[in-house]
């Protein structure tokens, strides 16, 4: 059975690879994450600035209809006091009270206007600021994912030159236990334990594994056993 043995000691290095491919895999999703995270923050941001530029808007064009209707009243004022009649001014006089109620109106309007366009050049400021840092961080995560992706090539192809080592019943239980437990389906014999979860074998199972002739695996984690 040393053909066995043989593939057992092929099987690690099956597996050595797997694991960097796995690494580098996860190396991979967690750049990705932090990407989407990175663009969810500046997307945040210019929804803000959104939100900002419609309330400048929204109050430019109370500002813009304020004074269309103080126009409005002014001419209406006039024609009252052209007509020289006792009711005809009393009618003005209680346009202009309205028209001094509005022109305060329109001061505080002018106020929130200057307050709103001093928020929404700083969140032009804030978005400009973060699309920055947002651009070279996504740079630095391409480089990382392309670095990973040439390492998961690399490992796939000396996995398969490994992989034409191991007998075939061997090579489909691996498969099927690492679809499982990626980069870890074989573990060693730590003891009287099983080194992936621990879990105590009996006697004649460690015989068994020490001897390298089967297929042997944990009962509790159903990793293949080894030396």
């Amino acid at each position: 059975m040393a053909e066995f043995a043989e593939s057992l000691d092929s099987l690690w290095a099956v597996q050595k690879h797997d694991l960097a491919i796995v690494r580098a895999q996860d190396s991979i999703d967690k750049t990705n994450r932090e990407t989407a995270a990175s663009l969810a923050k500046l997307e945040a941001r210019q929804a803000k600035l959104a939100e900002r530029q419609a309330e400048q808007r929204k109050l430019h064009n109370e500002h813009k209809e304020l004074e269309g209707e103080l126009h409005r009243l002014d001419e209406r004022v006039k024609q009252l006091e052209g007509q020289g009649t006792e009711a005809g001014m009393e009618a003005a006089t209680k346009q202009r009270a309205k028209i001094d109620e509005m022109e305060m109106k329109g001061l505080d309007l002018i106020t929130a206007v200057a307050t709103a366009e001093a928020n929404v050049e700083a969140a032009k400021a804030e978005v400009e600021a973060y699309r920055a840092t947002h651009e070279a961080t996504a740079a630095a995560h391409a480089e990382v994912i392309k670095a990973a992706e040439a390492v998961i090539d690399a490992e796939k192809e000396a996995r398969a030159e490994s992989v034409a080592n191991v007998v075939p019943e061997l090579l489909q239980v691996y498969e099927e236990v690492n679809a499982r437990h990626p980069g870890k389906a074989l573990c060693h014999l730590e003891g009287e334990f099983c080194g992936g979860c621990q879990s105590e074998l009996n006697t004649q199972l460690q015989m068994q594994i020490r001897a390298r002739k089967e297929i042997l695996r944990c009962r509790n984690c159903t990793r293949i056993l080894d030396v």
